[in-house]
């Protein structure tokens, strides 16, 4: 999760492709967000990966759905207002 949040903090779109566990999930979420595309590890090769990453990195749809998101997300406070709030519950 953590490339993830970073990835939509920064507005970067993504490209996933998921190896275990949480990352599925992650990955599907980001294609749902229409803020990334994910690849089946058996897929990716030099052309599937080069064709996912211009697909989100040319298109100025999902610049506008990780531009928005990334709005969203900022005001937060990122990791750092995490890691304050755990603090506060270890006090």
């Amino acid at each position: 999760m953590g490339g993830c949040a970073e990835s939509l903090w920064y507005g970067v779109p993504t490209v996933a492709i998921p190896q275990a566990v949480d990352q599925f999930g992650n990955a599907a979420m980001l294609e749902e967000l229409g803020v990334g595309v994910r690849l089946a590890s058996e897929e990716v090769d030099a052309a599937t990966l080069r064709a996912a990453v211009e697909s989100v990195a040319g298109s100025p749809k999902v610049a506008a759905r990780v531009a928005g998101l990334r709005a969203e997300v900022r005001p937060e406070g990122g990791v750092d207002r995490a890691a304050d709030a755990v603090e506060s519950f270890l006090r």
